[in-house]
């Protein structure tokens, strides 16, 4: 018999699965036309495609391993490849944190005005080598992810909930404590914190605008280039809340997922499977290439 908390899984999975996909594909669709225009990207638009592309194998990934979690078979061959589809998974999620970092340093470097040298020289570089530093980061993150199957074991734990004489298997996973620091700084929180860092600078500069807008501009309500950096903003304070949220879920789910409660489960399980459709979402609200449909934007771009 299925409880509530497994219908409450079912009905996340596959409504985040749809939205998932479809955001993420829409924002694959758009840049592919844009580069059959182009043939080429700048730097943030190679970011936003990778993290959408990140998004699609994000979703799909952690569907399948909601499924086989959760309702698949307990046989010792499954609890073998549930470890690994985990892995996978938590791969992808801190890939996804370490693209999104590099795409707050571009962004931050573009917007703050910086008189140092060594910052100078960091926003002419970057440009040219973004490219070789997602990859560096990718590669990196593999490494430190290899040996993470060895030190997971997946566990079953049976309860008993009402009615009076269900037994219910909770799954969760135990993970060797002595690689839970190396893997959650490098994997995870030095990301988060770059971003977090980033985003903030980001904001102060664009608040500082607006007011210097605000002080010199008697409309200030219908300034365009204002609500383009309250929309900016916006995105932005948006973003670091996704990814301190997902933060949490990992570093919970990596350490404490023995002993916390069903609820706090669902409440994780729904963050971590939720990620990649509202970063798809906060991503087409803050660009107006997204944001736009592309039928529209061809038309004007057709009459110039």
């Amino acid at each position: 018999m299925w409880l509530v908390s497994d219908i409450i899984r079912l009905v996340t999975i596959f409504f985040n699965l749809v939205s998932g996909l479809t955001l993420n594909a829409y924002i694959v669709v758009v840049y592919v036309r844009e580069w059959r225009k182009k043939k080429g990207f700048n730097v943030s638009d190679r970011i936003v495609l990778l993290l959408a592309l990140i998004g699609i194998a994000h979703q799909c990934s952690f569907s399948v391993e909601g499924l086989n979690f959760y309702f698949g078979s307990h046989l010792p061959h499954q609890r073998g490849l549930n470890i690994y589809v985990y892995v996978f998974h938590i791969f992808l999620m801190n890939e996804n944190l370490w693209s999104t970092a590099w795409l707050s340093i571009y962004y931050c470097l573009k917007l703050v005005k910086f008189s140092h040298r060594i910052f100078l020289q960091l926003q002419r570089r970057l440009s040219s080598s973004i490219t070789q530093l997602l990859i560096v980061s990718l590669v990196g993150l593999f490494f430190i992810t290899l040996p993470l199957p060895w030190t997971l074991q997946l566990h079953y734990k049976n309860i008993i909930k009402d009615p009076p004489g269900i037994n219910y298997t909770l799954p969760y996973m135990a993970m060797d404590v002595r690689y839970v620091p190396l893997y959650v700084v490098l994997g995870s929180l030095l990301p988060f914190l770059l971003i977090f860092i980033c985003i903030g600078l980001s904001v102060w500069s664009l608040l500082s605008h607006v007011l210097q807008i605000h002080h010199n501009s008697s409309q200030f309500s219908s300034s365009p280039q204002l609500e383009g950096h309250l929309r900016a903003v916006r995105t932005m304070i948006l973003q670091v809340c996704l990814c301190l949220a997902l933060y949490l879920a990992i570093f919970n789910n990596l350490l404490f997922s023995m002993s916390i409660g069903i609820i706090v489960k669902i409440m994780l399980f729904t963050i971590l499977i939720s990620y990649p459709s509202v970063q798809a979402a906060i991503s087409i609200q803050g660009n107006p290439k997204l944001r736009n449909r592309p039928s529209a934007r061809d038309t004007s771009m057709g009459s110039k």
